[in-house]
C-alpha cells in the first residue's frame, strides 16, 4: 500500500507540473489573443485560478513525502541525542499529523455540503465548488498519510533523520 501512496503522490507531482504549465500557456494565449486579435479570452483568469488550486494540492503529498515543506527544526538540530530527537521529530509529526486530520475533516464536511447543495464558486465562470475542495481533500490527506507513515518509523526505532526524508538525499 505504502508503494501504491508513493505513487500517486508522484503521479500528483507530475499533475502540478502540467497545471502549471497550463497557466503559462493559456496566460500566454490569452495575452496574445488581446493584444493582436483584440480578443480577450475572458475565462482565462478564472481557470488559471483553478488550475493554480489545484497544481498546489495535488503536489503537497509529494513534497511532503519528500520532506521538502518548509521546516522549523531548530530545537531538532540543537539536541544530539537520539533519544531527545526522537521525541521531538516524533511530537512534531504527532503534531503535524493531528492538524492535517483536522483540517481533512473540516474540508470533507465543506465538500460534502458543497456537493449536496450543488454550490459553484464564486467566479465569472464558475465550476462546482466541490471539484475544488476534493483537490484540497487530496492534498491534506495523502500528505497526513505520508506523515503517519514518517510517525511509525519514528515510534518503531528509526531515528528522524531516517524517517523524515530530506530534498538533498533525493537529489533535489
Amino acid at each position: 500500500m505504502g508503494k501504491i501512496h508513493d505513487r500517486s503522490s508522484e503521479v500528483g507531482l507530475w499533475l502540478g507540473i502540467a497545471a502549471l504549465a497550463a497557466i503559462a500557456s493559456l496566460s500566454f494565449i490569452a495575452t496574445m489573443s488581446r493584444y493582436f486579435l483584440a480578443a480577450p479570452i475572458g475565462w482565462v483568469p478564472d481557470w488559471a485560478g483553478y488550475l493554480l488550486a489545484a497544481s498546489v494540492f495535488v503536489t503537497t503529498p509529494a513534497v511532503t513525502r519528500r520532506g521538502q515543506h518548509v521546516a522549523m527544526d531548530i530545537l531538532i538540530s540543537y539536541f544530539t541525542a537520539p533519544a531527545v530527537r526522537r521525541l521531538l521529530g516524533g511530537g512534531s509529526l504527532l503534531l503535524t499529523l493531528a492538524i492535517l486530520a483536522v483540517m481533512s475533516w473540516i474540508v470533507w464536511q465543506s465538500l460534502a455540503t458543497a456537493f449536496k447543495a450543488g454550490t459553484l464558486t464564486a467566479a465569472g465562470y464558475p465550476i462546482p465548488r466541490w471539484w475544488l475542495l476534493a483537490f484540497i481533500f487530496y492534498g491534506f490527506a495523502s500528505s497526513g498519510l505520508h506523515v503517519l507513515r514518517m510517525l511509525f518509523e519514528v515510534l518503531g526505532g528509526k531515528n528522524v533523520d531516517q524517517a523524515v526524508p530530506h530534498a538533498e538525499a533525493e537529489g533535489f
